[in-house]
């Protein structure tokens, strides 16, 4: 299977846009209103990441190449989340508190935290990714791609049963009592590597059978699906049934793999390309930090905010200009070790 770069700089387009869309998630813009659209943004990360790590993996030809891109993938990442914890660690241990638990408590709920849910504000995503691909990679010796999308969709049900159908898991007394026990070892399914898992399988999927040329045809079964979201979401809305977050929908893996398939094929020339990605991936490791700081000072000073319009401004500005800093910077022989960071 052959990229162009034209499709790559697609992709980094997408994943920048992505990451405005995952600051107007947590800045809650709009009050939430716009809540189909952000939950697109963490699912399109994963599959994207699952169609780079596998088109790498389609492109070795031995099983030492392989294993060189699998260190490199969990590395790289590993990096990745090091920099942040440690750059984050006094607001991480202000808000987790794992010191004030005790040396036990606070050890174990750090691990379950590392493994299964976040330290550091978002930080799931980058271990759910590690174990993520980790999990499909050993998946895929046994199992093919379309093996790997029903154990994908299986992996999937308690993400939905954490999230937007959680009132299916609260149903019944021992429906709970399996719930809340899973919950207890494993966190939320909807925000650790239960989820990645279908959505890189999506991603190996792609790349191993990218389709390209049938973009008009990808494009308009996301709108379809994407639709049929939006119905989804205001049924689940108006229908005054018990959800505990608003992460993960039925429809949001068709949607997302028709979506991520046609920006694949769009063949898109960006010289900045490169800076958009890095900026992506800075914005999601640091925005919530900033968001935390900016949102406390809006509280203090009682700024007056209409449908979080200045918050999610003032995020997202700060987020965006303390990536450019950082990139500059790590452009410097002496500040070489800030490329960790993204």
């Amino acid at each position: 299977m052959t990229r162009t770069r034209n499709s790559l700089d697609a992709v980094d387009i997408v994943k920048y846009i992505m990451s405005i869309l995952i600051v107007a998630t947590h800045t809650s813009l709009f009050n939430g209103h716009i809540t189909p659209l952000v939950r697109l943004a963490v699912p399109v990360f994963f599959v994207f990441s699952g169609y780079f790590f596998f088109s790498k993996l389609e492109e070795s030809d031995s099983k030492d190449k392989d294993l060189l891109i699998v260190n490199n993938t969990v590395k790289r990442n590993l990096q990745l989340y090091g920099f942040w914890f440690i750059v984050l660690l006094p607001l991480t241990l202000y808000v987790r508190k794992y010191i004030s638990l005790g040396f036990l408590k606070g050890g174990l709920q750090f691990l379950q935290d590392f493994f299964f849910a976040s330290t550091f504000q978002s930080s799931w995503y980058i271990m759910a990714l590690i174990l993520g691909v980790l999990i499909v990679f050993l998946l895929s010796f046994r199992f093919s791609s379309p093996d790997l999308i029903g154990i994908g969709i299986i992996f999937y049900i308690p993400c939905l049963l954490s999230s937007n159908y959680n009132f299916i898991a609260e149903s019944t007394e021992t429906f709970s009592s399996i719930y809340h026990g899973f919950v207890s070892v494993f966190s939320l399914p909807c925000r650790n590597f239960f989820v990645s898992i279908l959505y890189l399988s999506i991603g190996k999927m792609l790349a191993e059978n990218p389709r390209h040329g049938k973009k008009n045809k990808d494009f308009a079964y996301f709108i379809v699906f994407f639709a049929l979201m939006v119905c989804e979401y205001f049924t689940l809305k108006l229908s005054g049934f018990k959800i505990s977050g608003t992460d993960c929908y039925i429809m949001l893996p068709l949607t997302v793999f028709y979506f991520c398939r046609w920006v694949i094929s769009l063949e898109v020339r960006c010289s900045f390309a490169r800076t958009l990605r890095n900026i992506s991936t800075l914005s999601y490791c640091c925005h919530m930090a900033v968001f935390m700081v900016v949102g406390k000072l809006f509280k203090i000073f009682g700024i007056p905010d209409y449908q979080n319009l200045l918050l999610f401004a003032v995020t997202l500005i700060l987020t965006q200009t303390a990536s450019l800093v950082i990139i500059k910077l790590s452009q410097l022989k002496k500040l070489r070790i800030l490329r960790y960071s993204y």
